[in-house]
């Protein structure tokens, strides 16, 4: 057996066994105190009016430390350290309970949200973290719209800038069309033709919505219709003139429902979890009474008014 498996000094964790030696009359006296306090804490008075300061160490409570100790060093304890995490697991729970006697643990927002989350969590417990295919198919076909994918469209636009070309611009739009249409020229000379902007040169696969807040409201209604793989324009945006050419276009639609399994078994249990959670509280509330004192009903009354 090692040395500090023998000792019955209390060590902090990865602390080196280097250090000058305490006394052994020392080591006996402060193991002997910690088994006091220990001995004091669980066999404390039976009287009622103490019993709410008696410290229980059970054996539940032991293996959960053992566990923690497993799991942070991937091996079991020593006797030694054993007895140094239970010596701070009974300190932090004489801390605990003096902190909720002084009443620390009142109009603390950390708190009571904590409290909230594993109360609720309470009442949620017995959901079940799967669905049938049959259920999520019958959840999908009350709420298709929720899920319909949009239009989409793909297109390369080429800029011309308002401001940089005055009362030039339509006409400058409409000779460059020609020329587009005319030459048809690679989208690698496309940057030399347009105006500089931040804009991209090519969409891919953008939303409407999408379309719309990049251009401005309205674009996307402008482009929709147009021919395939055939330059069009000019478009008017909140930039200035576009001359652009579709090379996909997506009509929007509603998705079979094994192309959206995933988002529609988030929504479900979502649901589920929020009912249950009501359903707990209602369960809960029904044991209590809410009174209002008459300052809270005149200022009530004060903010309707």
């Amino acid at each position: 057996m090692s040395d500090i498996e023998n000792s019955t000094e209390p060590l902090a964790l990865g602390e080196s066994t280097r250090k000058p030696r305490v006394p052994r009359v020392f080591q006996l006296l402060a193991f002997g105190i910690l088994l006091a306090l220990i001995f004091v804490l669980i066999k404390g008075p039976a009287e009622s009016s103490r019993s709410a300061r008696q410290v229980v160490i059970t054996g539940a409570e032991v293996a959960h430390v053992k566990a923690q100790f497993e799991r942070t060093w991937l091996r079991p304890p020593t006797r030694l350290e054993l007895r140094q995490v239970l010596d701070k697991f009974v300190r932090d729970e004489v801390l605990y309970r003096e902190a909720l006697e002084r009443g620390l643990d009142r109009y603390d927002p950390s708190v009571r949200q904590a409290m909230i989350r594993k109360i609720t969590g309470l009442g949620v417990s017995q959901i079940e973290e799967a669905a049938t295919d049959e259920e999520i198919q019958a959840y999908f076909s009350l709420r298709q719209e929720r899920y319909r994918i949009p239009a989409a469209i793909s297109f390369t636009q080429v800029y011309l800038s308002a401001d940089r070309r005055g009362e030039r611009l339509l006409g400058d739009a409409e000779e460059l069309l020609k020329r587009l249409r005319q030459e048809n020229p690679p989208e690698g000379q496309l940057p030399t033709l347009s105006d500089a902007t931040m804009l991209r040169l090519r969409y891919s696969n953008v939303a409407e919505q999408e379309v719309d807040r990049v251009f401005g409201e309205g674009f996307y209604s402008q482009i929709a219709g147009l021919e395939l793989r055939a330059w069009a324009g000019p478009f008017r945006s909140g930039y200035g003139y576009h001359l652009v050419r579709i090379s996909d276009h997506t009509s929007s639609r509603i998705p079979e429902w094994m192309e959206v399994r995933s988002q529609i078994l988030n929504d479900l249990l979502y649901e589920a979890r929020r009912a249950a959670e009501d359903q707990f509280y209602q369960e809960i509330a029904a044991g209590y009474q809410v009174a209002l004192e008459s300052e809270v009903l005149e200022l009530l009354e004060e903010s309707e008014k």
